[in-house]
């Protein structure tokens, strides 16, 4: 039997109306039909491929296998003509004023058959919503997947997906939706090997891939000027590996969704983040200095301060991560680290007098502090002195996510992040436990005057309801990636509550769809301390990016990175004082300079080793100062269009195919500073691509050299200090870079 991928009843001609400036057109010709969807000036939106249902559904489980630590592998059910739709047709077409809405049937080759419904709303001249029902009935109740078909071609590039760390440019690939550890190499090695090793000594698959990631999202932008959300939450991928579609898969029986058309991509990004989110203002007190991480107590905060002020240092902060009290942890092969108690009072062998330490010594100073919360509460029963165990307070009351399956009094569900390193998981769809979490932090972290946190985590919550009970009755295949996006609508509902909002920072790792909408600031989570594309400093460039696409435009990343392993022989991942610099280099264009000593702080280089170190993080502090003003210039931008402080250069030279390609080697900062950073060690030249542009020149700020972007690439010399950095000109500043372009014309006369 022949099968027609898609059938059109013969009534059904022409062009619809979707409200007043999108329309559909059904083609049928020479027995190929297949619709398109236009919108501003007639420009084709979306377009189903003759051969290919636009509407598929397929069945089989997906396996999404969770391992210690949040991470989790997946694995997608093979979709084949065995399983899969295999014909569509279009039976019925009805319209209103706004919306159109398709009815029809998908087909299997046994002649099994599932009616579906597609509604088409324009909800305004350059965003469409769309859904696709599915009739899913007792004899088919296995297809509970929705394929979405629709034509690209092979010069449409597509960025987004949230912070991917490995690619900028999606195309060829096929990227999966879900919020998840990122892993520990991610495709670098030995060290993924390693880590994905099930008989080794880390666990299992904890080395993640390339598309492991903290903060994933279902959207992308693409060069020819579009974006697609899903308002799903349910697991999805998008499959970009064929030159001439796109097929969006998604585990639901109701897929919904949004298209966006722009003018541009900057455009796009706004009509996105109309819908996502847009990031809050950071306050200005964050731009003036460093976020300086310490740990160890008040009288090592003490020792490092008063060594930054000998070097005249600007800091606005110090982040204090181990506030509450540190514990000894052991890796499987036996080496000794510290991590923090999860249990969000301040403690009092590192820090007794906590509230006078913060208000009256460092306030005093115009020092503010950051702490630390994150997702879970530990059973601090074996610590040697506290004054609450949230932990069972919470147990008690039923705040704490449960494991249905488990035979204990509370039925807890106990995560393990470790060695001996358990927790239970704050239940954020029961609104006591909300209302009693942001008590104890109003309490212990906001009254003792902190002016915010690093608000981490949010990954771990298992995927299968089987695993999980969650308060409300949601089963967590809907709210595993919606997890992170309350998250951080708690933080920022309690920031609002006690009118801290113009105040208080608090900056997250993991990330959905609507989380820029709660934030004023992220970071790119746990890189490796090394210099590798996959899990080291590059692929933070790489991710804040990608972010940047995604509404997450306000971003920063962990001076020096975190993941620190003393595992020899088998593997050795320790922090050079080389990587330490020029990741300082890298930081002051970002939207914070903030330090992190990293998960073994003693085997790490620190800035604060040696009159070297200091003097050169001195050096940054205050070069990252003096771009201050234009900074804050772009976090309003940010704020009130959606725009990426950090920018690929695909934003401004859409049609480059050299530019389309970069990923980690140079960016803009805002639309006046060009940024090369030195991401390779031993070098002391960066190559820096100059896309061809009439009327500008490139002035380094160096040398005060000037270049002609024709096209070409350039060498520059970057020794220690001396970043490739370069102004536009004319300029388009405003007059915003004069304070940083009078600290490079200082420096380089020195």
């Amino acid at each position: 039997m022949t099968y027609l991928s898609l059938s059109v009843a013969d009534q059904i001609k022409g062009r619809f109306r979707i409200g007043g400036t999108f329309y559909l057109v059904v083609h049928n010709v020479d027995q190929e039909a297949y619709i398109t969807i236009h919108g501003r000036h007639d420009k084709i939106l979306l377009q189903s491929l003759p051969d290919l249902p636009f509407v598929q559904s397929s069945c089989g489980q997906d396996q999404i296998i969770a391992g210690d630590g949040g991470v989790f592998k997946i694995i997608e059910a093979v979709d084949n003509p065995s399983n899969t739709t295999v014909s569509q047709t279009i039976d019925t077409i009805t319209s209103n004023d706004t919306g159109l809405h398709l009815n029809g049937t998908i087909k299997f080759t046994n002649c099994q058959h599932i009616g579906y419904s597609f509604k088409l709303q324009e909800l305004s001249e350059k965003q469409l919503d769309f859904s696709i029902q599915l009739g899913i009935a007792h004899d088919n109740k296995d297809h509970h997947r929705i394929i979405f078909n629709f034509k690209s071609n092979a010069h449409e590039d597509f960025y987004g997906f949230g912070e991917q760390f490995s690619y900028s440019t999606l195309k060829g690939q096929k990227v999966p939706i879900f919020v998840r550890e990122q892993g520990i190499g991610r495709g670098e090695e030995p060290v993924t090997s390693i880590l994905n090793d099930p008989s080794g000594v880390f666990g299992d698959f904890a080395g993640g891939d390339s598309f492991t990631t903290y903060c994933s999202v279902p959207q992308f932008l693409s060069t020819d000027n579009r974006s697609l959300v899903l308002h799903n939450s349910e697991y999805s991928s998008f499959d970009l590996r064929k030159d001439d579609r796109v097929s969006v898969r998604l585990n639901a029986t109701l897929l919904e969704g949004r298209l966006f058309q722009g003018d541009n991509l900057l455009d796009l990004v706004s009509e996105y983040t109309s819908y996502s989110g847009r990031m809050h203002l950071l306050p200005d007190w964050i731009s003036d200095g460093a976020v300086v991480g310490i740990q160890g107590g008040t009288q090592k905060v003490r020792k490092v301060i008063r060594q930054l002020q000998h070097h005249n240092t600007p800091i606005a902060a110090v982040w204090l991560q181990d506030w509450c009290g540190k514990r000894l942890q052991k890796t499987p092969n036996g080496v000794e680290f510290k991590r923090l108690w999860w249990n969000w009072e301040s403690d009092d062998t590192l820090y007794p007098d906590w509230p006078t330490f913060v208000n009256d010594e460092l306030r005093s100073q115009n020092i503010r502090v950051l702490s630390y919360v994150n997702t879970f509460l530990a059973n601090v029963e074996k610590k040697q002195s506290y004054r609450n165990n949230y932990f069972l307070e919470a147990e008690a009351h039923g705040y704490l996510v449960k494991d249905p399956s488990s035979t204990s009094k509370h039925q807890t569900l106990i995560i393990s992040s470790g060695t001996d390193f358990e927790a239970g998981i704050l239940d954020l769809t029961n609104p006591d436990a909300v209302v009693w979490f942001k008590s104890i932090v109003k309490q212990h972290v906001y009254d003792a005057g902190v002016s915010g946190m690093m608000t981490d985590f949010g990954e771990y919550l298992p995927y299968h309801s089987e695993k999980v009970s969650l308060h409300s009755g949601i089963s967590s295949e809907v709210y595993h990636n919606r997890y992170p996006q309350e998250w951080a609508k708690l933080h920022s509902e309690l920031v609002h509550e006690i009118g801290l909002e113009d105040e208080a920072v608090c900056f997250y790792r993991a990330g959905f769809t609507r989380t820029p909408g709660f934030i004023n600031l992220m970071w790119t989570g746990d890189q490796n301390v090394a210099w590798d594309a996959h899990d080291g400093i590059k692929s933070a460039v790489t991710g804040m990016l990608s972010g940047g696409f995604s509404g997450f435009s306000i971003t920063h990343s962990d001076i020096g990175g975190y993941t620190t392993i003393s595992a020899a022989p088998l593997l050795e991942l320790v922090r050079s004082k080389e990587l330490l610099f020029r990741w300082m280099e890298l930081s002051a264009f970002t939207a914070v300079f903030r330090t992190h000593e990293g998960i073994i702080p003693e085997l790490n280089a620190q800035f604060y080793d040696d009159e070297e170190s200091l003097a050169y993080f001195a050096f940054y502090a205050k070069l990252y100062t003096s771009l201050s003003p234009y900074r804050k210039k772009l976090i309003q931008e940010a704020h009130t269009r959606g725009w990426p402080l950090m920018r690929h250069l695909v934003f401004y030279y859409l049609h480059d195919p050299i530019v389309r390609r970069i990923t980690y080697s140079q960016y803009l900062l805002g639309d006046s500073l060009l940024v090369a950073p030195m991401l390779a060690p031993s070098m002391s030249h960066v190559k820096v691509y100059l896309p061809k542009e009439e009327g500008v020149t490139w002035r380094h700020v160096w040398s005060n050299q000037s270049f002609t972007p024709t096209g070409q690439d350039i060498s520059v010399e970057t020794p220690f200090q001396r970043p490739a950095v370069f102004i536009k000109e004319p300029r388009q500043d405003g007059g915003l870079l004069d304070e940083f372009i009078a600290f490079t014309a200082e420096q380089s006369n020195a």
